[in-house]
C-alpha cells in the first residue's frame, strides 16, 4: 500500500505522518532497534514523513531507521531556540545526530502569539539557513488559535503545525471551529499545514475512525501526524487515511492494546483535571497530579482541561 504524496510547503510528504513522540523516552521504553523497526515498517507502508523534536531525545532511533532504508524520509524537527546561536546549535545537532546533510524542516516549538515575536532572531537564522540550503523549510508548532493567525503574517514561515481535533482537546484559546477558521486563513496565505493531536493525545482512541475522518474532511489539511507504537496501529491508520476499512484482526489488536493515562513531568498542579474527573482517579500530590490507575476508565475528560497537554493516553 502506498500513500499518495502531497505538497507541504516546499516538501513532498505522505498525508499521514509518523509522530515520533511515541518512540521517545517521554512516552516509550522501546529500545533503539525496536523503534527503528517500527519506523521502517511505516516507511514501507508509505509513511515517508516523520515528526520529531529536540526535547524528544529520539534522534538515535530515527538515525537507525534511516540507515536501513533505501531512500531518506522527510524529517521535521522542532526547537525552543530564541537566539541565532541556539537555532544554529539545534539545526546542527539534528543534522549530526540524524546523519543527514540537509534537514528538511526545523520548527519553532509550541509557540503562542506572545512568544513568537520574541523568537525573531532564531526565525531569521532559520530563514537564512533555508536560503543557504542547510534546511529546506521553516515552521512553527502551536496549540493556539491566535498563534496560527500571528504566524500567517511571518513571511519567514513556510509551514504551520497546529493542534486540531474534532473535540478541541488541547486548544488553548478557542473551539475547533475557531482553529479551523484560523488555519483556513493561513492556508489562503500559502502556508503549508500539518495537524497534530488529531486523536487528542490518545484520548479519542475509542473514536479513532470518526476523529481521523473528521480531520481528513478539512479542506485546509495537507498532512497530519499521529503517534504509533505498534505495527497494528500503523496498519489501522494507513487504512483509514486510504479510505479503507482496517481488517478485523488489525482492529482487534488496536482496540485490545492495554492503555493507560500518563502524566507528563511538566505538570504544574493547577488541579483543573482533578475537578473534571468523575471517577476520583486523579489526586494532587507534591504539586503534581497522580493517576490512580485502579479508578481510571480512560475517558479522556481530564485531558480536555489541561492547557499544557500533560495528560495523555497511550
Amino acid at each position: 500500500m502506498t500513500l499518495q504524496l502531497i505538497k507541504l510547503g516546499p516538501l513532498a510528504v505522505s498525508r499521514l505522518g509518523f509522530g515520533t513522540l511515541s518512540l521517545s523516552p517521554l512516552q516509550s521504553s522501546l529500545a533503539v532497534d525496536q523503534g527503528a523497526e517500527l519506523l521502517c515498517y511505516a516507511w514501507h507502508k508509505g509513511i515517508n514523513f516523520w515528526d520529531t523534536a529536540q526535547i524528544y531525545e529520539n534522534y538515535p532511533v530515527l538515525r537507525a531507521a534511516i540507515r536501513r532504508l533505501p531512500a531518506q524520509p522527510v524529517i521535521a524537527s522542532k526547537t525552543y531556540a530564541y537566539t541565532a546561536e541556539a537555532a544554529e546549535t539545534a539545526v546542527n545537532e539534528a543534522r549530526r545526530e540524524l546523519g543527514v546533510d540537509v534537514l528538511d524542516m526545523m520548527m519553532l516549538h509550541e509557540q503562542t502569539a506572545l512568544t513568537l515575536p520574541g523568537h525573531q532572531e532564531a526565525l531569521d537564522w532559520l530563514a537564512n539557513a533555508r536560503e543557504r540550503g542547510v534546511i529546506r523549510a521553516v515552521g512553527v508548532s502551536t496549540h493556539s488559535v491566535a498563534c496560527v493567525l500571528a504566524a500567517t503574517e511571518f513571511p519567514e514561515i513556510d509551514v504551520i503545525h497546529p493542534l486540531y481535533n474534532m473535540q478541541g482537546v488541547g486548544i488553548h484559546d478557542g473551539s475547533p471551529a475557531d482553529m479551523a477558521a484560523a488555519i483556513t486563513a493561513a492556508k489562503a496565505r500559502g502556508k503549508g499545514i500539518y495537524a497534530m493531536k488529531v486523536l487528542g493525545g490518545g484520548t479519542l482512541y475509542r473514536r479513532a475512525r470518526e476523529a481521523i475522518g473528521h480531520v481528513l474532511s478539512q479542506p485546509w489539511l495537507d498532512s497530519a501526524v499521529i503517534g504509533m507504537a505498534t505495527t497494528a496501529e500503523i496498519d489501522y491508520n494507513v487504512a483509514l487515511f486510504e479510505g479503507l476499512d482496517p481488517d478485523a484482526d488489525t482492529v482487534r489488536q488496536v482496540r485490545g492494546r492495554r492503555r493507560s493515562l500518563h502524566r507528563a513531568d511538566w505538570c504544574e498542579g493547577c488541579g483543573k483535571c482533578v475537578q473534571a474527573c468523575g471517577q476520583g482517579a486523579l489526586v494532587l500530590e507534591d504539586g503534581k497530579v497522580r493517576v490512580r490507575e485502579e479508578l481510571c476508565v480512560l475517558c479522556g475528560y481530564c485531558s480536555r482541561q489541561c492547557e499544557l497537554m500533560c495528560l495523555k493516553i497511550f
